[in-house]
């Protein structure tokens, strides 16, 4: 958590100076919403596909002019992906362990489902109206990852586990576009795709819809 905290850090550092710099509006508020995202394999032969998950946290957003913001945020995110792996070939073995010749051949689904504290820094420039779009970079701290699958293998196991292993940081960058509906409420997209490679051959592709409320 040594680097969660150097951003938080340097986060409030800038935000200071920028705020005693000169009077500036500054909002505070909720957001929320659904992703959708995958791994996007580098060399891997697994399968991956989309699969939904939620966000929530709150943003703080500095006005730098007539039509730009600086919008720091702090996230928790429930993402992942699908994955497939198929024709497996397990033997079966006669009474007395000895392998018969027609293995069954199976093919495992499984839902990889992370936890992570997400530390997005966004720009947002207003291009028409009450219309603006986003871009920054997105600090991202896996805190929890498990993997499940409803397929049972044996009787009585049901194919989940937890994951230990794996690089547990995520950098990339987010492009958005969003609307403010009313005066304290806004509605946005964004995409977030990985630019660090994690695991030696993963990156991590999602797109958000949510809204977001002015406190």
């Amino acid at each position: 958590m040594g680097k969660l905290r150097f951003i938080i850090t340097v986060i409030v550092l800038f935000a200071t100076t920028v705020l005693f710099g000169q009077n500036r509006k500054l909002d505070f508020g909720l957001k929320g919403g659904l992703n959708y995202g995958k791994y996007i394999p580098n060399k891997s032969a697994i399968d991956y596909k989309y699969k939904f998950g939620f966000y929530a946290g709150a943003f703080y957003s500095i006005e730098l002019d007539e039509k730009i913001k600086f919008q720091p945020e702090l996230m928790f995110a429930l993402q992942g992906s699908h994955m497939k792996v198929g024709e497996l070939e397990i033997p079966n073995f006669d009474w007395e362990g000895n392998p018969i010749y027609n293995p069954n051949t199976y093919e495992f689904k499984y839902g990889i489902h992370e936890l992570s504290i997400l530390i997005p820094l966004m720009v947002k420039r207003y291009v028409w109206e009450n219309l603006y779009i986003g871009i920054g970079p997105q600090f991202g701290f896996i805190v929890d990852r498990n993997l499940n699958s409803s397929y049972q293998v044996l009787d009585g196991e049901d194919d989940s586990f937890i994951i230990r292993d794996g690089d547990t940081f995520n950098f990339g960058v987010n492009f958005g576009l969003g609307v403010d509906m009313a005066e304290k409420i806004s509605i946005n997209s964004r995409i977030n795709y990985g630019l660090l490679k994690r695991d030696d051959d993963i990156k991590l592709l999602v797109f958000n819809l949510g809204i977001e409320y002015s406190l």
